[in-house]
């Protein structure tokens, strides 16, 4: 199958992150960079507020849904905001010039052309998909979700045998990626590469550009910097990717930077200034958006932006001083820093999941610094150009001393990963990063936020540097001049992109691809079992239910043929009777346990992928019911791919 097959795809994926966010950011007032900027973490607010309201009200999840909601959120933002009021308007409206905007279209274009390109070579087909543990879920809960019309955060866990908390499951990843199988009709693989290739090349380029312009101000090198930059880094976006896959929390994570940059807006830390009610609207309007994409982007929310809320009650405090105010004007800000920092603490603890800390650290105290200084976390290689480029950012934050705070966000990340990366299990790495289930691949995907928007103005630096340069040795300003800097410029953005992508990524991708591979010693889908399961629908009547090892793979037919499994996920429970069939159906002709089973759960098929199972877990050998089957006598063959084998219960029928 051909990536140019999928642009349609991607098309209708882009409008869905991209349409309805940004007509809310405009009905909330903001223009041009900002409504880019805004428009992805809107849109999943909005998408994800639908699919819980859709569900409430006992209406199918559709598009409409979204339409009509955002038509809603747009009218009340325009009202509240009072945006038709000009005259009111005029003192707190920000509007960026078109060069800005035009430097971000850029940065986000080179940014997106990037990622796209390395998406294409770890991915390899839009029908492959990630051959790893949480990848089972994903995609069997996007069909969930057709299948039921229910896309709730609250519910989706239901599919696995949820309830209650246990039910509630970040979605709006699978509602998007649901979204479009409605709209295109296209496979769900090849919608959930859709999905995965517009959040790692469009909306993570657009959000942290837009964070770069917040904190380093409408600086077009710097901007345009960004977005080549934000192709650089494993550990954002190409990390969760691999690991897992965690692809909700690579969609959560994506938009962070541009919740942050709202926080800096709010605290004032920033050369834009907006209506205080537009941010504290937007602030409301956002949290649903990163909540129900992955509720641990609320954590790194709390956790980055605390250094700046403390930096800018500091510059309050500062000014009191300064104009002599009454003892009654520190009591408040006191009172209320008390307030927040116990609100900051219980949302922190409350926000974390069941004590969980199965991971174990990867390294010591001293190679975790080296690993965040090097941006070569995990253990991969060290990337030198945004590192380096990084320092010098850093370093000119120093000299200016105008955004400390910054480097205080990014100190607050790093020791987070330091502290996971180093520290054996115990209190302390569970209160600092038991948020992120205390798993260092988690951790280190917020590290590019911070390395990038450095990074962008460390290159801006080398520019002015180089530039400067130039001007001396060309003393007057003919067109020659201007043509050999922009020329130098030119030369300097085209270092960035091949200093960026050598190396580390291109390793990197190349030793991961596997993941997406069909036919190796870890996958769990063979290229015979993808062609079995495309002819399943045909062969298996739509209300029948097929048995099957999930640790082999063989429960992804509910994913691809839209035909129930037992288990739907491999930690799955079973019920007795599930149990029962699963270790014990090929004794069903002298057992009528089983058959009373079989005929409960409604299981007239068999799915036999082999004994290759994912992990090798020790849960893929309690099915010993499902192996050996051809000669048990309870089934019969009804097709077959290679080594892959798809039977029908004859025992109990």
């Amino acid at each position: 199958m051909s990536w140019w097959t999928t642009v349609p795809v991607m098309l209708v994926c882009i409008a869905l992150v991209l349409i309805p966010g940004g007509a809310l950011a405009y009905a909330l007032g903001f223009r041009r960079v900002s409504v880019l900027g805004l428009a992805p973490v809107l849109s999943l607010s909005l998408v994800g507020v639908a699919a819980v309201g859709a569900s409430f009200v006992g209406v199918g999840w559709n598009i409409w849904a979204v339409v009509v909601l955002a038509v809603v959120a747009c009218l009340v933002a325009w009202l509240i905001t009072d945006f038709r009021q000009k005259s009111t308007n005029r003192a707190g409206f920000h509007r960026d010039s078109w060069l800005t905007l035009g430097a971000m279209v850029v940065g986000v274009a080179a940014g997106a052309l990037l990622i796209a390109r390395r998406f294409m070579q770890l991915v390899g087909a839009p029908d492959n998909i990630s051959q790893r543990y949480d990848n089972v879920f994903q995609l069997n809960a996007v069909r969930h979700i057709l299948d039921t019309g229910d896309g709730s955060t609250l519910t989706l866990g239901q599919m696995a045998g949820g309830h209650g908390l246990g039910a509630v499951y970040p979605a709006v990843w699978h509602d998007l990626a649901a979204l479009l199988v409605q709209l295109t009709g296209t496979p769900i693989a090849v919608a959930e590469n859709a999905v995965n290739m517009c959040v790692a090349a469009l909306i993570w380029p657009i959000s942290i550009i837009f964070l770069t312009r917040v904190v380093a101000g409408p600086k077009p090198v710097a901007l345009m910097a960004a977005g080549v930059a934000s192709a650089g880094l494993v550990a954002f976006p190409f990390l969760l990717l691999v690991w897992g896959p965690l692809f909700p929390n690579l969609l959560s994570i994506s938009v962070v930077p541009a919740a942050l940059a709202i926080v800096i807006l709010l605290c004032k830390l920033s050369d834009q200034r907006e209506r205080p009610l537009r941010l504290w609207a937007t602030t409301v309007i956002m949290i649903p958006g990163l909540a129900f994409s992955h509720m641990s982007a609320l954590g790194a929310l709390l956790a980055f932006g605390a250094p700046m809320i403390l930096w800018a009650v500091g510059l309050h405090v500062k000014a009191l001083a300064k104009d002599k105010a009454p003892i009654r004007k520190y009591a408040v800000v006191a009172a209320a820093s008390v307030a927040g920092l116990a609100l900051g603490l219980l949302l922190w603890l409350r926000l974390r999941p069941d004590d969980y800390s199965g991971w174990t650290p990867h390294t010591n105290v001293p190679g975790a610094i080296g690993e965040v200084v090097a941006n070569g976390v995990m253990g991969t290689e060290a990337t030198w150009v945004i590192s380096i480029l990084a320092v010098i950012g850093g370093a000119v934050i120093l000299g200016k001393r105008t955004h400390i705070w910054w480097l205080l966000s990014y100190a607050v990340a790093a020791s987070l990963y330091i502290a996971d990366a180093s520290l054996d299990r115990g209190f302390i790495r569970t209160f600092l990063t038991g948020v992120w289930y205390a798993d260092t691949n988690r951790v280190a995907a917020y590290l590019p936020i911070f390395a990038v928007v450095l990074a962008a103005i460390g290159f801006k630096r080398v520019v002015e540097v180089v530039l400067s340069a130039v001007s001396r040795l060309q003393r007057n300003t003919s067109w020659w001049t201007k043509s050999i800097a922009l020329a130098v410029v030119l030369a300097l953005f085209g270092l960035l992109a091949l200093g960026t992508q050598v190396g580390t990524i291109r390793n990197y991708i190349g030793a991961q691809k596997v993941f997406y591979e069909r036919d190796t010693g870890s996958s769990i889908l063979s290229d015979d079992e993808y062609k079995l399961l495309a002819r399943i629908d045909s062969e298996v009547p739509a209300n029948a239910v097929i048995a099957g090892n999930p640790w082999n793979g063989s429960g992804l037919v509910y994913a691809f043929a839209d035909r129930k499994v037992l288990r739907y996920h491999l930690s799955q429970h079973g019920t007795p009777a599930e149990v029962l069939v699963e270790e014990k159906l090929n004794t069903a002709n002298s057992d009528p346990a089983v058959c009373n089973a079989v005929r409960e759960l409604n299981v007239k098929y068999v799915l036999d992928f082999g004994e290759q199972y994912l992990l090798n877990h020790p849960d893929s050998k309690d099915f010993g019911g499902l192996q050996n089957l051809a000669g048990s006598g309870t089934v019969e063959l009804v097709d077959q791919e290679g080594a892959a084998k798809l039977y029908r219960v004859t025992a109990c029928w």
